[in-house]
C-alpha cells in the first residue's frame, strides 16, 4: 500500500508564508539596524581592523546612551540606518542636509571606540582582535594626566 504526503490546506501554507516572512523582515531590520550602521561607520574609518560583532554591539548601545536618548532621537537612528542600507553612507555625508550630522556621529564612533577598546593596546589591530568593553563613565579620556 503507498502512502502519500500530506496535503497542506491553504491555511497552513498562509500560516507557513506569513513565519517564513515574519523571520526574514526580522532579519532585515537586524542587517540594516543601528548596528550595521555603527558596524559600516567603523569598517569606513577603521579599514581592515578586526573587531567581533558583540564589540561593535556595545559600542552602538554607548552611543545610544550617549546621543540618542529621547524617541525622536532614537527613531532618527532607525531611520538613517535603515535609509543608509539603501542609499549608502557617501550620501548621508555629501547631502547637506544630513552632513553635519553624521559627521558627530562618526567622530562619535571613532572617539569611543578608541577610548573604550584596546585598540591603542594591541600590538597589530589588524591581525589581533580589538575589543570593545565600554565608555569610561567618569572621564573617558586615557591621556589626560591628573595631579
Amino acid at each position: 500500500m503507498i502512502q502519500m504526503a500530506p496535503r497542506l490546506s491553504r491555511r497552513m501554507m498562509l500560516a507557513l508564508l506569513a513565519a517564513a516572512g515574519a523571520a526574514a523582515s526580522g532579519a532585515y531590520v537586524w542587517k540594516v539596524g543601528p548596528d550595521a550602521l555603527v558596524g559600516k561607520i567603523f569598517g569606513r574609518r577603521f579599514p581592515g581592523v578586526r573587531v567581533n560583532a558583540a564589540s561593535i554591539a556595545a559600542l552602538t548601545r554607548d552611543i545610544k546612551l550617549a546621543r540618542f536618548q529621547t524617541f525622536g532621537r532614537r527613531l532618527a537612528l532607525e531611520g538613517g540606518a535603515r535609509a543608509a542600507g539603501i542609499v549608502g553612507l557617501d550620501a548621508f555625508e555629501q547631502w547637506r542636509l544630513t552632513a553635519a550630522q553624521f559627521s558627530q556621529l562618526e567622530r562619535k564612533v571613532v572617539t569611543f571606540f578608541i577610548l573604550g577598546s584596546d585598540f591603542l593596546d594591541v600590538k597589530d589591530p589588524k591581525s589581533d582582535l580589538v575589543t570593545y568593553e565600554a565608555a569610561l563613565e567618569v572621564c573617558p579620556n586615557r591621556f589626560a594626566e591628573y595631579d
